[in-house]
């Protein structure tokens, strides 16, 4: 053997046994860090051994793992907002810390995508909103309870149906498509927010701006929301913690509208105007005596409770939680409700010191029923505010009061037989699921695959019975039921390095994405029962089959690849870079390829030296600013395909064929959204952060925005694709400003965020072009356009100028000076303005009427604990918003035979009576109800949304039971809203997302109306 080989030997032997006894030397030391309030895993604490560079961070459960040097004696925790701790090593091998919370910060970790990371470090826009906070609020959707709590972000809830989804709006409305925020659910992309029990969340994590949002590419345009569920905690005896209540709900105001005396007034008024006979009618008796007020009799009262249960525990190896919850609210129109069943299932288990796996797991069941609340020809709330109030709920006989004495009395029928007759159900069963496991390669360098399942089965029935003693009436009754399943599968792989040394950390994570989702659908509907009975309405009873159908959904599938690194130095100067490619099969080949890169800087002014030793009031300033690119796919599906669809009618001479057509024509160009946006934001403590504000301007701009195209000079009936031509812009401010105060007896806080956004759109066609939204109402208006140059959906009528006095006022009208129908106006109408100065009012009149996108959306916090009691308040509102009163429209048109506003009792009976509301008027001739700003209303609101009184019994009381303590409490809900706005409520949102999207909002159609509600409960910890 040559001398040179030994050598190699003899070294490789000493580089095996220093290593061996450097790996002997180390210890591994585990745990989780929890804070000491709740007992919920923080997320992205740093760890450090004293005097060495070894440290680490715990993950996003608040797990950590550590190889400390074997003659390490303590371990030290720091947390922004939470105080440090030196813990001592000792003998053991797992460490579970609980940090007590200070009043240091605006909050102390954040969730990102794929990570944690420390507030610190933050260089993105991102909020949080803690279990903690929303915990036992009786809402039925998580995002409810996000209101008025997160600055930028507004929840719209139009719809006060018992399980109805609100619409989420993360700065601003950023497409006329689909606007909803991507929500993550313990690592899985979810469809909504209505299938997780609150109780069950740990922390929300809102990302706005690019550099947040970016690694999730092509689906971040609309931000995105991160939903992390509690879990247990290793080597922790079992706790058990379960939450009651039990709450009343009412309605929260009603509309004033004419008694039947004052109705049949100003019905007969109509006539006299008209120089006609007043129909008969209206001289009976029986039609001038007040029986009913229709909304008192529609909006009662209704419940709500709620009863849940959560365990959780975990040794040395191993962690628990499991979850049941029971959600159930009664709405205050019978008949309607939503009820929830949860069972969540979470674990971890170390299957070796770098190991482990674990999944989380949640079963819900959901069930509902509601009434279409939207409709101008049958909507229930529409019904009750139109329907005759001469007419009794109920006859003598018992049978339900019709309006079929008359055609003066209206086509509509009695909203509450409507609502006790109707038979309707919907259920959903959904499973979402994931799985993962995680191994630590080498220390700070972590390999994880996840598998996530999101699948669900929805069923729907809807009967409706024969009548015949309403104005509408239905000669067989009717069963349809429909049948719906669809799931989607998701598999990652990534790779984190993080690593602190000295003065620098580095952080890297890069991975792999797939999703693929698919489904089918079927519907069948059969008309004739001759038996009517509950245990009898299936589809195998009806008489005639009207519908049988049913087909796959489109599949589609969605590729990524994605890397993002931060770099601090010293703590203060900070770097994020992030990149994701998207590919997705809803795009043809060559186009189904987006690229979003993204990047933001940070600077901790407060860490330099100068401001240390120059700046004594100000204990934080912190500089961020970014720019990134961000996709949306929210799309119809295959556009650039052209479906041929069969069973087409043609007609060759006199001869009728079916054959097949072409139901949409093809784009192939068609290609994603692109969202571009620019963040800069300022952060600032003072007196030890106790005093906290952070400032964020912002700019995103929507690039390639699909829309309809144009259909110029083409005729048939296939529907015409998107394309990408469109451009919006969303820029503005954020505020948010917090303190916290007080000693260890009392203790209180308040913070106030705000939102100041401008949404213009920039390109859309040409100049003068616009998307229209549907038309409502009976008169069939169009009231909604979006223009480029001008708000998204925009109201767009005629403006007018008070009412025509006398016969000269309209003769000597520059308005209708050359309008070919000045002799069909009369004293008492409505004067239109000519905008473009032709002396005739029409089509060319009509102009901008206002802007339904708030232009703030705020909230206030505030809370205070004095000894075992503790007060928590929450406040919301919007400002610089208009809305259309649509159902006003309808309710002050004496044209119809219904009922109508009280307020038309101000109207114009002779000259100087009104200059507001116009004569009674059989005659449409003028369209006094047309769309205009007649309608048009301030829709500027405050309210206080949530507010709750809590005593906690302490355990000394309660001896040796078991019970640790009992916290009980009263609660409200929408105690009040301050408005001037005249309708049931100003939150209004989006009608009918299937029809216009974000095409419409803020128009009042009378639907569910919101409603106070008060709760009291209890929460026991053992």
């Amino acid at each position: 053997m040559s001398s040179s080989i030994l050598r190699k030997l003899c070294f490789l032997l000493i580089v095996l046994c220093t290593a061996t006894a450097t790996a002997i030397a180390q210890k591994t030391i585990t745990g989780k860090v929890t804070g000491a309030a709740d007992g919920a895993g923080l997320p992205g604490v740093t760890i450090t051994v004293p005097g060495t560079s070894t440290g680490t961070q715990t993950d996003v459960n608040g797990h950590f793992r550590l190889q400390t040097p074997a003659n390490a004696q303590t371990l030290s925790f720091s947390f922004m907002g939470y105080e440090p701790l030196t813990i001592t090593i000792a003998n053991r091998e797992v460490i579970n810390v609980a940090l007590q919370s200070t009043s240091k910060g605006l909050g102390e970790v954040v969730v990102v995508g794929y990570g944690v990371q420390n507030r610190r470090d933050v260089t993105g826009t991102i909020s949080s909103v803690k279990g903690a906070d929303i915990n036992n609020l009786p809402v039925s959707d998580a995002a409810q309870a996000m209101q008025g709590r997160v600055t930028g972000v507004d929840i719209v809830r139009s719809d006060g149906q018992p399980g109805s989804t609100p619409s989420i709006r993360i700065r601003g409305t950023g497409t006329i498509n689909n606007a909803e925020p991507l929500i993550i659910i313990d690592g899985v992309p979810a469809s909504g927010l209505s299938d997780i029990n609150p109780n069950d969340i740990a922390s929300m994590e809102v990302l706005k701006d690019a550099s947040s949002s970016a690694i999730y590419g092509t689906r971040a345009a609309n931000g995105v929301i991160i939903i992390t569920s509690k879990k247990g905690n290793y080597g922790e005896k079992l706790k058990t913690t379960v939450n009651l209540y039990k709450g009343v709900s009412n309605a929260i105001r009603y509309i004033p509208l004419l008694t039947a005396p004052d109705l049949v007034m100003l019905k007969k008024e109509r006539y006299t105007n008209d120089g006609k006979t007043i129909d008969p009618i209206w001289n009976d008796p029986f039609y001038a005596t007040q029986r009913t007020d229709w909304q008192r009799a529609l909006l009662g009262s209704g419940q709500v409770t709620n009863a849940d249960v959560n365990l959780r525990g975990g040794n040395n190896s191993s962690n628990y939680l499991f979850s049941a919850g029971y959600y159930d609210e009664k709405g205050i129109i019978e008949n309607t409700y939503f009820k929830r069943y949860t069972i969540r299932i979470n674990s971890e288990h170390k299957l070796s010191k770098r190991f482990k796996v674990g999944e989380n797991m949640q079963l819900t069941y959901r069930q509902n029923e509601g009434f279409d609340t939207y409709s101008s020809q049958t909507g229930l709330i529409f019904s009750a505010l139109r329907f005759n109030p001469a007419i009794p709920v109920r006859n003598p006989d018992g049978s339900y009061g019709s309006s079929k004495a008359s055609n003066e009395l209206g086509d509509i029928n009695n909203p509450v037989f409507t609502a006790e007759t109707t038979d309707g159900w919907a259920k959903n069963y959904r499973l979402l699921a994931s799985v993962y496991g995680e191994l630590e390669i080498l220390d700070g360098l972590t390999l994880r695959g996840n598998y996530g399942f999101d699948g669900s089965i929805y069923n729907q029935s809807n009967f409706v019975p024969k009548v015949l003693d309403q104005t509408r009436t239905r000669d067989h009754a009717e069963l349809w039921n429909r049948s719906e399943s669809n799931s989607s599968q998701l598999s990652e792989l990534f790779l984190t390095y993080n690593k602190i040394f000295h003065q620098h950390h580095l952080t890297l994570t890069g991975g792999y994405s797939q999703q693929v989702a698919k489904g089918s659908y079927f519907k069948g509907e059969r008309w004739g029962y001759g038996d009517e009975s509950r245990d009898v309405r299936v589809l195998d009873n009806g008489n005639d089959i009207h519908d049988a159908s049913g087909n796959f959904n489109p599949e589609n599938a969605i590729a990524s690849g994605f890397i993002r690194g931060f770099y601090g130095f010293k703590d203060k100067y900070l770097l994020t870079v992030t990149f994701r490619a998207d590919g997705s099969s809803r795009f043809a080949p060559g186009r189904r390829w987006g690229y979003f890169p993204a990047f933001s800087a940070g600077w901790r002014v407060s860490d330099e030296r100068f401001f240390k030793d120059n700046v004594t009031f100000m204990s934080n300033l912190k500089v961020t600013g970014g720019w990134g690119q961000l996709g949306n796919q929210n799309v119809r599906d295959f556009q650039y395909l052209a479906p041929v669809d069969k069973d087409r009618r043609y007609n060759f001479g006199e001869n009728p064929y079916t054959g097949i057509w072409n139901s949409r024509l093809a784009n192939p160009n068609i290609t994603w959204e692109k969202a571009e946006m620019t963040n800069v934001s300022l952060e600032a403590g003072f007196f030890q952060n106790k005093l906290n504000a952070v400032i964020t301007w912002f700019n995103k701009n929507t690039k390639d925005m699909l829309v309809p195209a144009a259909a110029m000079d083409l005729h048939g009936t296939a529907s015409i694709p998107d394309q990408n031509i469109g451009q919006l812009n969303n820029k503005g401010w954020e505020v948010e400003v917090s303190y916290q105060g007080g000693n260890d007896r009392f203790r209180y806080n308040v913070s106030a965020n705000a939102s100041f956004i401008k949404n213009t759109v920039t390109r859309l066609y040409e100049a003068g072009t616009y998307i229209s939204s549907s038309n409502y109402g009976r008169q069939n208006q169009e009231i909604s356009r979006t223009y480029e140059g001008q708000p998204l959906a925009s109201f767009y009528g005629w403006k007018t100028n008070g009412i025509y006095q006398t016969q000269q006022d309209i003769d000597n009208d520059p308005n209708i000076s050359k309008d070919p129908n000045k002799g069909s106006i009369k004293p008492g109408d409505v004067r239109f303005l000519d905008i473009n100065g032709d002396g005739i009012i029409n089509e060319q009149d009509r102009t901008y009427l206002g802007d339904p996108n708030p232009k703030v959306v705020y909230g206030i916090q505030a809370g205070a604990r004095y000894k075992g009691f503790d007060l928590n308040l929450s406040f919301a509102g919007v400002g610089g918003v208009k809305l259309y009163n649509a159902d006003k429209m309808q309710g002050m048109d004496p044209t119809y035979s219904y009922n109508m506003y009280a307020e038309a009792l101000n109207r114009w009976h002779g000259p100087g009576t009104s200059n507001s509301v116009p004569r009674m008027s059989l005659s449409s001739d003028n369209s006094n109800n047309r769309t205009s700003d007649r309608f048009v209303e301030k829709g500027d609101y405050f309210s206080l949304r949530n507010i709750a009184l809590g005593y906690t019994i302490p355990a000394k009381v309660w001896g040796h039971s078991g019970i640790s303590d009992i916290r009980v409490y009263v609660a409200a809900q929408n105690l009040f809203i301050l408005t001037s706005y005249s309708g049931l409520t100003p939150q209004l949102g989006y009608n009918d997302n299937t029809k216009d999207g974000n095409r419409q909002r803020g128009v009042d159609v009378a639907a569910y109306p919101q409603a106070r509600s008060f709760t009291f409960g209890a929460t026991l910890n053992f």
